[in-house]
């Protein structure tokens, strides 16, 4: 028994996949390599959460707590972040941004819609709506 043909150009878990190696391959395009998509992510989620800890930066960028540890400990080491004791509780750790953490994003902020534009430059703008709302339908953010 043989098995099912597939046609990869039509599969949705191939499509996405190789959307997000296109999405990485632009991204490095655009910002360079002085930071990962992640690493900005995680950037822009302490941002817009100061004070945070590091378990709810995780929930914010969709990551597992071992995931976000390894992800923290990178851009701590890049000296982007800083992860101190949380005065509230020792058990856990808060987030900031470092002064060239907070650089960086400023260099980059610029950058954003030019990235997205990249990538959906096949799409006209009804489409874009469309795949946007596709993709957070997909995964669970409706509602």
């Amino acid at each position: 028994m043989s098995a099912p043909k597939v046609r990869l150009l039509h599969h949705l878990p191939h499509l996405l996949r190789r959307a997000h190696f296109e999405s990485e391959a632009v991204f490095t395009a655009i910002y360079g390599d002085a930071v990962t998509p992640r690493q900005l992510v995680l950037l822009v989620a302490v941002d817009q959460r100061p004070g945070a800890s590091q378990s709810q930066i995780a929930q914010d960028i969709g990551l597992d707590l071992n995931t976000c540890s390894d992800l923290v400990a990178r851009t701590v080491g890049k000296g982007l972040l800083c992860r101190d004791r949380s005065p509230l509780d020792a058990r856990s750790f808060w987030l900031r941004l470092s002064d060239d953490g907070r650089r960086l994003l400023e260099e980059h902020a610029g950058k954003s819609q030019r990235y997205v534009d990249a990538l959906a430059a096949r799409l006209s703008g009804a489409e874009r709506e469309q795949l946007v709302a596709l993709l957070r339908k997909l995964l669970g953010f409706e509602g």
